[in-house]
């Protein structure tokens, strides 16, 4: 389980362009959950994604991940309790190693040292049915975008995160493998146990994925909906402050 606690971020403190980014923020984030933050640009979402990361440390307030608040932790333990992918496939890879010393780099997050243990996420590769299991020794730079973003998503989880951070991973790709990138997120969030937040702009995969859909609003929760099923219609989301939504 992962939580912030009553989270101030205030940017340009004491200038006359001051602003608070969070705002007396909290989130709660439940083993398997799967959540989207949506909102306006400059709403919060990314400042949130930076707190989560340990990139901001919180004016005030508390983060605790698996009943253990984060202060001065060590930047490599966090690296490993924390997978995040961005937009931009290049972000998460080595371009100039291969597909297989990106997985074993991958294993290594967060650790010391680089000993060359087996990995096990192998599976996920062969999962996505794109053949990258079959092309071991390619340096990364010869893939495709896409291909890029899968093995990215690997990297992110192969060290067992407390928390699958997603930035627009799927807005640079073409439909057809933003279909593939998300079946994976799914497949990762369900069968790994591990709980998603992401961020998108994209209407359908927030309605078509989701557990649960956040809207952030001048550093604050503007609206928080979950999804439940519904035999006649298919997925209802309900919450306070925000409309209910069908997906059929």
């Amino acid at each position: 389980m992962v939580e912030i606690k009553n989270v101030d971020i205030i940017y340009n403190k004491g200038m006359y362009n001051e602003k608070k980014a969070l705002d007396n923020f909290s989130l709660k984030i439940e083993k398997n959950e799967f959540i989207t933050i949506i909102g306006h640009n400059g709403a919060g979402k990314t400042t949130l994604f930076k707190v989560l990361t340990g990139s901001l440390t919180p004016d005030s307030g508390k983060y605790i991940i698996n009943g253990r608040e984060i202060k001065k932790v060590r930047s490599h333990i966090l690296f490993k309790k924390i997978g995040i992918v961005y937009q931009n496939p290049d972000s998460g890879v080595f371009p100039e190693l291969t597909i297989e010393e990106n997985l074993i780099l991958g294993k290594k997050r967060g650790m010391r040292g680089l000993g060359f243990s087996k990995y096990d996420s192998l599976d996920l590769l062969t999962g996505l049915g794109i053949g990258l299991e079959k092309r071991l020794k390619t340096k990364v730079k010869e893939l495709s975008g896409g291909q890029k973003q899968s093995l990215a998503m690997i990297i992110a989880v192969s060290s067992k995160p407390s928390m699958l951070l997603l930035d627009e991973h799927t807005a640079a790709l073409d439909p057809k493998m933003a279909d593939k990138i998300m079946n994976l997120t799914l497949k990762i969030n369900k069968e790994l146990n591990i709980p998603v937040l992401m961020i998108t702009h994209n209407m359908n995969l927030t309605e078509k994925y989701s557990q649960r859909i956040i809207e952030i609003s001048g550093g604050k929760i503007s609206s928080d909906i979950f999804a439940e099923e519904n035999s006649s219609s298919g997925k209802i989301f309900c919450g306070k402050n925000m409309f209910i939504t069908e997906v059929v």
